[in-house]
């Protein structure tokens, strides 16, 4: 018997009333100003902030900081804090290469984002993790050819934070192995459709596919060859997977929103054993799917757009 994983399961389920759930977030969804909808995250607990891009900032670090103290070792918990990683390394790399600024840093996981500035300032990477790295000399080599890409930056660094979280993933907790694996084989049929719709030639719609997945990459090949309808009609895939396929028909904002819930749905049935590290990780990914669905609302408001156009887009409530 785990006492910290129990001590921390208690915590969490302590914590879990902070959630949005749907009478609040459905008070969001009816604001018609910012600052109407500041004010209900404020009453629900967010941290204070003159913009809601501080606010949100604000809650996602308080976030992970939140995740980072109560990650028991032991069960593989640690790998969704290179989520955070990975991303900060394109946001680094395209910073670096093509001076791009557009995109924000998530909170720092396992690796500082200030770290990996230094890294590629200095074309020195061994400080890093060894993935992340080997693709940061990968990128370098490709710049110097003159043909880099920051589609390449994307791919490179997505290949190497799959072969990071599947690195002895075989003693993690199972929820933490169904969640990277399904998130390695959305990922491909998400490649397939758009290589797909864009004609990507063969060799480079190979070079984009991770390798960590549960569906063959044979099958993979065959919704690029004959198109997520056609090609989906000729493999057996199961439920999660068809569901899918099903949705990225209707665009890929619905098929991203079914994405996300499939790959929480283990993990919030699971979220009462009080032996799992499921409430751990829901509690975390809950509140980053809600401050996800804040800023799609924020969004609504910003642009005078329809609230029933940003439901198809918004993920469902943890609680």
């Amino acid at each position: 018997m785990d006492a910290g994983l129990l001590f921390q399961n208690a915590k969490i389920k302590s914590k879990e009333g902070e959630l949005f759930g749907k009478d609040k977030m459905q008070r969001l969804i009816d604001a018609v100003t910012a600052e109407e909808a500041l004010r209900v995250l404020q009453e629900g607990g967010y941290p204070a902030g003159e913009t809601y891009t501080d606010v949100l900032a604000a809650a996602e670090r308080e976030a992970t900081l939140f995740f980072k103290s109560a990650a028991v070792s032991g069960y593989g918990l640690e790998r969704f804090l290179l989520l955070n990683d990975y991303h900060n390394a394109k946001v680094a790399a395209k910073k670096h290469y093509f001076e791009a600024k557009s995109e924000a840093y998530k909170p720092d996981g396992l690796s500082e984002a200030k770290k990996m500035e230094d890294c590629l300032e200095k074309e020195d990477y061994s400080p890093l993790p060894e993935e992340m790295a080997d693709a940061f000399r990968e990128i370098k080599k490709r710049a110097v050819s003159e043909s880099l890409t920051p589609s390449f930056v994307d791919v490179t660094l997505d290949k190497a934070m799959f072969r990071a979280v599947m690195r002895g993933v075989s003693s993690s907790h199972p929820v933490v192995r169904t969640y990277f694996t399904r998130l390695a084989d959305f990922t491909n049929l998400a490649v397939a459709y758009r290589a797909k719709r864009a004609a990507v030639p063969v060799a480079a719609f190979r070079d984009m596919l991770v390798t960590e997945g549960e569906i063959p990459l044979r099958d993979v090949f065959k919704l690029y060859e004959f198109g997520t309808e056609e090609g989906g009609e000729k493999l057996s895939l199961s439920g999660v997977y068809r569901g899918a396929l099903s949705r990225i028909k209707e665009g890929v904002a619905a098929f991203e929103a079914y994405v996300d819930d499939a790959l929480l749905d283990p993990i919030k049935k699971a979220r009462y054993d009080m032996f799992s590290p499921a409430a751990v990780i829901g509690f975390y990914l809950g509140k980053l799917r809600e401050i996800k669905n804040v800023r799609l609302i924020f969004a609504k408001i910003n642009n005078g757009l329809d609230k029933e156009v940003i439901k198809v887009r918004m993920r469902e409530l943890y609680v």
